[in-house]
């Protein structure tokens, strides 16, 4: 069967698209976004939470802090988490995570 060169480029950069993207939560009501980064971002200043796509380039927080897959307290900024995979940027997820592998830390080191 053939078929047309273009319906192949719309299939083909449709995939590309979804391969170069990952699903964040994003707004203070948890709406689910497609983000075209790599990284969501869990980002808490006081009392507030907020969270949402990292940028690219220049303007990518996880990159130009150096925050990946982990949390870190930035100054002016607050404490942000970066992370990597769909919906990462939940309430407990990445903090369930990390609060484990601290415990195991200290369990193999102190024990």
């Amino acid at each position: 069967m053939n078929r047309p060169p273009w319906l192949l480029l719309i299939i083909s950069s449709s995939l590309l698209t979804c391969a170069l993207s990952i699903q964040c939560y994003s707004g203070s009501q948890l709406q689910v976004i497609e983000c075209p980064a790599f990284s969501c971002i869990k980002q808490t200043l006081g009392t507030d939470t907020v969270r949402y796509c990292d940028g690219s380039g220049v303007s990518s927080i996880c990159e130009n802090y150096r925050v990946h897959e982990t949390c870190q307290q930035i100054p002016n900024i607050g404490y942000i988490c970066c992370c990597g995979q769909d919906l990462c940027n939940s309430s407990q997820n990445l903090f369930t995570t990390l609060s484990l592998f601290t415990t195991l830390f200290v369990l193999f080191k102190y024990l």
